[in-house]
């Protein structure tokens, strides 16, 4: 809290951010936006400020190939930090708390060795937080960033581990819920109000089987003969501390170790269609391509995790059981619901509404014999989300990635930097070496700054994010402030970097159309500028004739052998959603031919962006509600549509476009909705037996989508597609919700509230 880097990104209160301007849709994001804060400061002396402790805890392995190294790492944050400087490494707002012992205790008895172990865990957990006891309770005064003396109380407020650590926290067994007290064999009926876990009666119980006296209720409630940690802790109630852990519990439980393999187990050809699907799928530069399908992958990653869940949905379509598609949607919806950064009510309702579609869908997996029942730990936990949410802000803060980033910095190098003979006390020495280093450099840079140190942007903190492209030289931005947005999709923003030297200045309309695919690109050229002067003339009567004169002359000097600047992407800025992320995310736009072996080099694919981008004029009151009180769909105006060519017209033709163009083939609009998967599909748009395809300003392009191939149950004989040639295959796509967590929030959430809005006001 004294840290003057961040003195801009603490909270001492809690607060509240709203929706409306009226204050009655509250957002959940950060800790101090939950119930929790203002209920725990409540019980503390007036002035006060509570400092929420957030605990986390993960065994890791140090060697790689050979040797039984490990530690166990504690780290401690607190909540008054934003969350978004929490899951940064590089600031430095987490701390190691300290090493917990892997013992293997072999000189214990086998029967006695499990019980013993997780005592030492508490035993040594109790030393570690025992001068929060104290402080908690009586409060200390504390210089904090902003300059002010205050009496800060930590009180435990989040304990962020999986599933088993959880319940060794929580001293219950692990076949039973270490937040409520459902039986092992009814976690897989979905309970309303499940009853909660009481700290003061399961110490009682605790404390009472210590003495040899174990009721009724201690096996019921699975606990285990333990002196607890948190017994002392003021305020703590561990059972509540206990957060939602999307990596263990969502991305590898609920949808790669179950979802994944029922859905297989279902599909017409089992693994082998899956992995030709996968195979088969459209590249898209946000969207990881398994050249071998996914059954032979061996070592899984968070990050493969959600590149599966990106895609899944299309995988199963049309090759399993209705219910199974609509199961597996129910769970894809859960995950991104989950994965917000802000919640309102509207959100958590959709979260709880895919939580109850999944129950009233897995039954199929029962009747085609792939399960017998749904105990399972990791899907029970998906019912507690909600109210953790709303006591403690969005799960995203709690991630249980960030402990396994921080096992890098925490563990990892110091072990690589010891002879790995007695390698923790050795860790630790590096450590406090590693730690005054970079506190005295921080203050170094607090002295330069004038003693008003701002914490640098560490936008490359994140691992899960992909590389910059490679094409950086000569690039040049417009500036112009993309709006934040929460209740819809802003895609009005013009923003976008391109080269200022085209990657292919003089290209012939030749090779356009034979190498690029632009078959049409005269007609739709004239067409063009046509419209394009005949709109300006009408608009600005004082444009020159001259002007007018040069364009109609232009066009009638062109043909196979005229010459344009090519260039091979654009990136534009995508709009804030506070459901995603507050900060800026460029998106890359293609247009690349194959280029064919040569020498060494081997064959590149064609990279072609299917983009989402306004066709026409846009009325600027489309997002506007109508006269009949419906708001307007969320894709009014837009269509999908394949890039095949990005180029600009010659500096004297300036005054058509300003802006450098591009050559677009469409799809049919969006009028055709799935309500299987919830996807839109469409297909190749026709006229006169060919691509109907224009020309239109590279600020007419939203943003790009992924198509997935609507692949039908007759796929298996269709060997001759792959992922470069599908995209003219396939005669009928779903549009893919789940790219990105933003398009998520524009092809589900928003769509399906309106929707919702339009069959309510009908």
């Amino acid at each position: 809290m004294s840290n003057p880097t961040f003195k801009d990104n603490l909270r001492y209160a809690p607060e509240q951010r709203y929706e409306d301007d009226r204050g009655e849709r509250p957002v959940l994001g950060e800790m101090w936006s939950g119930a929790w804060w203002e209920r725990v400061q409540k019980l503390l002396p007036k002035g006060a400020t509570l400092v929420p402790v957030i605990l986390a805890s993960d065994k890791t392995q140090l060697s790689n190939f050979s040797g039984d190294k490990s530690a166990w790492p504690v780290y401690l944050t607190i909540g008054n930090i934003s969350k978004s400087l929490r899951r940064s490494p590089s600031s430095h707002a987490t701390v190691l708390l300290g090493y917990l012992p892997v013992a293997k205790l072999e000189s214990v008895p086998k029967a006695k060795r499990a019980v013993l172990a997780y005592q030492l865990f508490h035993d040594c957990m109790r030393s570690l937080l025992e001068p929060l006891v104290e402080a908690g309770r009586k409060g200390v005064e504390v210089v904090c960033a902003d300059g002010y003396v205050r009496r800060a109380h930590p009180i435990v407020a989040a304990y962020v581990a999986d599933h088993p650590e959880q319940c060794l926290v929580a001293c219950c067994q692990e076949n039973h819920c270490p937040k409520c007290l459902v039986q092992p064999n009814k976690r897989g009926v979905p309970v309303d109000l499940p009853v909660m876990r009481d700290p003061e009666k399961m110490l009682a119980m605790i404390c009472s089987a210590l003495e040899g006296n174990k009721g009724p209720g201690f096996a019921e409630a699975g606990l285990r003969s333990i002196h607890p940690f948190w017994a002392n802790l003021p305020h703590c109630d561990i059972f509540t501390c206990l957060t939602p852990d999307l990596l263990h519990q969502l991305h590898k439980g609920v949808f790669k170790d179950h979802t994944v393999k029922w859905a297989t187990a279902c599909m017409d050809g089992k693994e082998d269609e899956v992995d030709r699907r996968f195979r088969t799928m459209p590249l898209h530069p946000d969207l990881r391509h398994f050249k071998k399908g996914i059954s032979l992958v061996s070592q899984w990653t968070g990050n493969e995790y959600k590149q599966m869940e990106k895609v899944f949905l299309g995988v199963v379509a049309g090759a399993a059981d209705p219910d199974v598609v609509k199961a597996v949607r129910a769970v894809l919806d859960f995950v991104y619901y989950a994965h917000y950064e802000a919640h309102t009510e509207d959100s958590l309702s959709c979260l709880q509404d895919a939580w109850i579609r999944f129950h009233s869908h897995k039954h199929v997996f029962v009747r085609l014999g792939v399960r017998d029942d749904f105990n399972i730990p990791k899907l029970h936990s998906m019912s507690h989300y909600i109210d953790s949410i709303r006591l403690f802000g969005s799960a995203d803060g709690y991630n249980t990635e960030g402990p396994e980033r921080l096992h890098i910095d925490f563990a990892k190098l110091g072990y690589r930097a010891s002879n790995r003979k007695q390698y923790i006390q050795q860790m630790t020495t590096w450590m406090e070496r590693q730690d005054a280093v970079r506190r005295f450099d921080q203050y170094l840079q607090w002295l330069k700054a004038g003693h008003n140190s701002q914490l640098p942007s560490r936008s490359g903190d994140n691992d899960t994010e992909e590389a910059e492209d490679a094409e950086k030289d000569g690039e040049e931005v417009e500036q112009e402030t993309a709006p934040e947005s929460h209740a819809r999709a802003d895609v009005d923003s013009e923003e976008y970097t391109i080269s200022k030297r085209p990657a292919f200045p003089s290209t012939s309309v030749k090779t356009i159309t034979e190498e690029f695919g632009a078959l049409d690109f005269i007609r739709c050229l004239e067409d063009f500028v046509t419209k394009t002067v005949a709109s300006s003339s009408a608009s600005r009567p004082s444009l020159p004739i001259q002007a007018a004169s040069n364009a109609h002359s232009f066009l009638r000097v062109v043909n196979m052998y005229t010459t344009f600047s090519v260039y091979k992407q654009f990136k534009k800025r995508l709009p804030r959603m506070s459901q995603v992320s507050k900060t800026l995310a460029m998106d890359s736009i293609r247009a690349i031919p194959a280029k064919s072996a040569g020498g060494l080099r081997p064959a590149t694919p064609s990279q072609f962006s299917t983009v989402l981008a306004r066709e026409g004029v846009v009325d600027s009151t489309q997002d506007s509600e109508r006269e009949d009180g419906i708001s307007s769909h969320p894709l009014d105006g837009m269509t999908v549509g394949q890039v095949r060519l990005l180029f600009r017209l010659p500096s004297n033709m300036e005054h058509v476009s300003k802006h450098p163009l591009a050559y677009i083939e469409w799809y049919t609009p969006f009028h055709r909705y799935d309500d299987l998967t919830g996807m839109f599909s469409v297909a190749p748009s026709q006229r006169l037996h060919r691509r109907r395809a224009s020309i239109i300003p590279i600020t007419s392009i939203v943003r790009t989508c992924h198509l997935i191939p609507a692949w039908g149950r007759v796929h298996v004989a269709r060997t001759d597609w792959t992922s470069e040639n599908v995209l003219q295959r396939c005669d009928r796509f779903y549009v893919n919700a789940y790219l990105r967590h933003s398009d998520f929030v524009l092809f589900r959430q928003l769509v399906d509230n309106w929707r919702r809005s339009r069959s309510i006001t009908v």
